[in-house]
């Protein structure tokens, strides 16, 4: 027996095109034309770089689809604005009900209502973005507002808890 048995490889070839027909032989080159370039260094490497591009625009697609979805922006208040726990309700049953101590503003409030005074705009027009603890007593916050057009200013506030609560020192 040879070093070349058929053991190991066939004795025909893998894809058999029946002969006759010009469709076939067609049909059979466009779908060789990927090896046939893959031979060269050339094809290799671009091969390689649409490989590469489609991995690419593939990444850049599902990152653009899955950035914020319109649930969360629906239900996005600004800083500043505190949503209502339910319905006021009238007659006896609004009467009834108890008197809920109020909500001391947070830091972000704060902040947004100093940056809101401070940029001339509506507080509900201030976002609060980020916060940055500082100290036991310090906090920092991004804020940004929109104050028309394509202005959209953004500071870090530094606001100090004090007896009073929080307030822009």
């Amino acid at each position: 027996m040879n070093a070349e048995s058929t053991v190991f490889r066939a004795s025909r070839p893998a894809v058999v095109v029946a002969p006759g027909g010009d469709g076939i032989r067609l049909a059979a080159w466009l779908l060789s034309l990927p090896v046939r370039v893959a031979y060269t260094p050339l094809g290799r490497r671009l091969l390689a770089a649409a490989a590469l591009a489609v991995m690419l625009v593939a990444a850049v697609g599902f990152m653009y689809d899955s950035a914020d979805q319109p649930r969360l922006a629906a239900s996005f208040r600004p800083a500043g604005l505190a949503k209502d726990a339910g319905a006021v309700g009238t007659g006896r049953q609004a009467a009834a009900a108890p008197v809920r101590p109020k909500r001391s503003a947070g830091p972000a409030e704060v902040a947004a209502a100093w940056f809101a005074a401070r940029q001339r705009v509506p507080v509900d027009q201030v976002r609060s973005l980020q916060q940055r603890r500082i100290s036991a007593t310090r906090t920092q916050v991004l804020v940004v507002a929109e104050a028309g057009g394509a202005r959209m200013p953004s500071q870090y506030v530094t606001v100090r808890k004090g007896a009073a609560g929080w307030k822009v020192p």
